[in-house]
């Protein structure tokens, strides 16, 4: 059957030596099972093994425990909320109950998990949810073992497919089976780490031995009322009866808010009894407006950092409050791009927001604190923050349904109009902000101004800004970047100016621009050399205003030095490797029709990907700077970057056909795919957006050579790129080109025959590509 036994025959005198020499003996007899045999000798073994355990061992085996878990933690992630969790060893995963119970074991002598809730350990839905869990876990690593052939348990995403298939989970509207499978992972998870670490808490914090004091044994502590409902009770918060809950729902959430004010623990008493009135109280709490002012007050609290937002989230008081946010509990997103469940990302959001407004991110986020801080309706803001995805499932228009649920919470909960307004504005529009700094020329007056009259007020456009940053950066560890903060501000600048008195004032703008290039100018003067100062202004007058606001000085001052050695020879190139896992690429040259398809046909030759670009032009000189990293992950190696820069001479002056060279090399190319998510490829042709061109919107896979094949298919259509925008959400990438006929045609795509034309050569190209990979 390929199992593998081990054994060994004992006394039990034997059996007890091994377990006092040997620790990790001493946890396999603390979870012994009778197979076969005497019965009553196994139960003097069970007897003598936790007798053995006096209270120094009880001590080091549970800090054995404890070190352990830590360890699993650190090295197969401390979160439930992984892409491709560890079923067995990661947080959540079954070792953790054992572990749990190994401790509950050595301090209580209980015996499983039914009999930790018989004690009182853990309240008795906690324990039958910990249960179905833990079966569930099973069940899965079972399939995941019999369909993989090997002892295997971290679901990646292959294995995901492939179990949800065996199991027989169907993709349906809103949901595909296999986020409906990690939907009910997540959740098992979610249910043994809260288990776990409340009974590891209760015997291994609350339930050690207090030490002796100078004069024999301490005095039973006392209890500290706070007021009417908590007390202090061995430097934690505690109820001061029964009754706490049933007599005010609200101090659900008080629970707390006070614990974080004391900067101490909830004990666990207090927890457990919540966790067990909670289900009593959960169908009238969606409109208990009281409970609902006093998670406001949480919300808007000065200098919290939200902590206490964590604990409702995870003993489901606030999905309780809204129905609208327990009913996406655990729904998953299967995608490299979305590390967070849609409820989780929803609290981690609110979190940051809560983190900015104490000031605890003002070093890193200066402006976006000060403005955070200024704020007259923080309450405002954060329900936008709370509701800004919770339509999604409910159809393909996740803001307008979000919209429509924040006025039917207007109404249960009787908020102020105006500000119900407002908060669904914010749900309505808080990927715009996002898609526009991303997506769009930010040099294009008209749609500045068209955003402009859509915000209408400063403070809601610093409203949306707030959110749309905290969204951003809670995707994931990696999405908040300087690139896209200063994108980002630059959109929040621009439209700020415009809606403003001043800022209708054309010449004020003007100035406001002249001034960026004289700041930059002064920035960069002192960080070049000699033989390039008197390149500086030329430079600074020549950079668009997207360039003056996203570019350091430092980098602009690597950029003079490149444009300086780009007039002289025609082309410069620079790679600089960070310490991370990304390279950033800056190519100068003489601007022509077609360069973006060649310069990206070296990097693709040479198995170099690009996860962003922004272009530029100086005069007569293109400068695009590129995000990058080897096909296989990493910074690109030395000799990788010097083909690539060889190939790139080559290509610029005619030596060498760029579309041959790239079907040359991909061709003999073995970079091995990983499984991640597929993506399905949309196209869209945008007239609205600008006056001058037409834009290309692609959302398709990333894959290697995706950006020549779309630059080239573009330059054999007979178009100009005048702006690409190019980004990489995961493995999707999500690229926008500004179109322009080439040639004496100059002007955007005027027929619909032309613009199918141009349409049908990309997705041709995209096709391809996909087919060679």
């Amino acid at each position: 059957a390929g199992l593998e036994a081990g054994f060994g025959a004992r006394t039990l005198e034997e059996t007890l030596t091994l377990a006092r020499d040997d620790h990790t003996a001493r946890t396999a007899l603390l979870d012994c099972r009778l197979l076969a045999g005497d019965a009553a000798l196994f139960k003097e073994l069970e007897r003598a093994v936790v007798t053995e355990l006096d209270a120094r061992k009880i001590e080091e085996f549970i800090e054995e425990k404890l070190e352990e878990l830590r360890g699993r933690r650190t090295r197969y992630g401390g979160s439930v909320w992984l892409l491709e969790p560890h079923i067995k060893q990661g947080k959540g995963g079954l070792r953790d109950l054992q572990a749990a119970l190994w401790i509950a074991r050595a301090r209580h002598k209980v015996a499983g998990l039914g009999e930790s809730g018989e004690r009182g350990l853990l309240p008795l839905r906690e324990v039958q949810a910990a249960r179905a869990a833990r079966d569930w876990l099973w069940k899965l690593r079972n399939e995941l073992h019999y369909a993989t052939g090997r002892r295997d348990d971290r679901l990646t995403f292959d294995n995901q497919r492939r179990l949800a298939s065996a199991l027989g989970y169907a993709d349906a509207e809103g949901e595909l089976g296999v986020e409906k499978l990690m939907r009910e992972t997540y959740i098992a998870l979610q249910e043994i780490a809260r288990a776990s670490d409340a009974l590891i808490d209760r015997c291994a914090v609350e339930d050690a031995p207090r030490p002796a004091g100078f004069f024999g044994p301490r005095r039973a502590p006392q209890a500290k009322p706070i007021d009417s409902a908590f007390k202090l009770w061995q430097g934690r918060v505690t109820v001061g009866d029964r009754e706490v809950f049933a007599r005010r729902p609200a101090d659900l959430i008080r629970l707390f808010t006070v614990a974080e004010t004391y900067g101490v623990p909830v004990y666990s008493y207090a927890r457990d009894l919540l966790v067990q009135e909670l289900h009593k109280l959960e169908p009238a709490l969606a409109a208990d407006r009281d409970a609902h002012f006093e998670l406001w007050q949480a919300l808007v609290r000065e200098g919290s950092d939200g902590a206490a937002l964590g604990a409702l989230h995870e003993l489901g008081v606030l999905g309780a409050l809204f129905p609208e946010l327990g009913r996406l509990r655990a729904r998953a997103q299967h995608s490299l791009y979305h590390v967070y469940t849609v409820d989780t990302h929803t609290v981690v959001a609110l979190q940051r927001m809560m983190r900015l407004r104490a000031g605890s991110l003002s070093e890193e986020e200066p402006d976006l604190t000060r403005i955070a801080r200024a704020q007259e309706r923080p309450l405002v803001l954060m329900l936008g923050l709370l509701f800004h995805d919770l339509g999604k499932g409910l159809g393909p228009d996740h803001s307008s349904r979000g919209a429509e649920l924040v006025r039917a919470y207007a109404q249960r909960i009787a908020l102020d109009p105006a500000d119900a307004e407002d908060v669904a504005w914010l749900v309505q529009e808080h990927l715009k902000m996002s898609h526009l700094s991303q997506r769009r020329d930010l040099e294009d007056a008209a749609m500045i101004e068209g955003f402009a009259r859509d915000a209408r007020t400063v403070e809601r456009l610093e409203m949306l800004y707030l959110l749309t940053y905290a969204d951003m950066a809670s995707v994931s560890p990696e999405n908040w970047t300087d690139w896209k903060a200063g994108l980002l501000r630059l959109l929040y600048e621009k439209t700020r100016a415009t809606i403003t008195a001043e800022g209708l004032d054309r010449p004020a703008h003007e100035d406001s621009l002249e001034h960026r290039r004289e700041r930059l100018t002064s920035a960069v003067e002192p960080l070049v050399d000699a033989t390039h100062k008197t390149q500086v202004t030329a430079f600074a007058r020549l950079a668009p205003e997207r360039y003056l606001a996203i570019t350091r000085p430092p980098e602009a001052a690597r950029h003079v030095r490149l444009w300086t050695i780009a007039q002289r020879t025609g082309f410069a190139a620079e790679l600089r490797r960070p310490a991370g896992g990304e390279a950033d690429l800056t190519l100068v040259a003489k601007d022509r029709p077609g360069l973006l398809a060649l310069f990206s046909a070296a990097l693709a030759a040479n198995g170099i990907d690009v996860l962003a670009a922004e272009v530029h032009t100086l005069g007569d000189f293109a400068l695009d700077e590129f995000v990058v990293r080897e096909t296989g992950g990493g910074v690109p190696s030395t000799p990788r970057w010097e083909s690539a820069h060889a190939d790139l001479l080559r290509l610029l002056s005619g030596d060498e056909d760029p579309h041959k060279l790239v079907q040359r090399r991909l061709r003999r190319a073995s970079w091995a795919a990983s499984a991640v998510p597929q993506v399905a490829t949309k196209l869209r042709l945008d007239d609205v957006s600008s006056a001058e061109s037409t834009i290309l919107d692609v959302f398709t896979q990333d894959r290697p050579g995706l950006l020549h094949a779309i630059a080239e298919a573009l330059h054999g259509a007979g178009v100009s790129i005048v702006v690409a925008r190019i980004a990489t959400e995961g493995n999707r990438a999500t690229d926008a080109f500004y179109l322009r006929e080439a040639g004496g045609q100059a002007g955007r795509l005027r027929s619909e025959e032309r613009k199918r034309e141009v349409e049908n050569a990309v997705r041709m190209a995209i096709d391809e590509l996909a087919g060679r990979s």
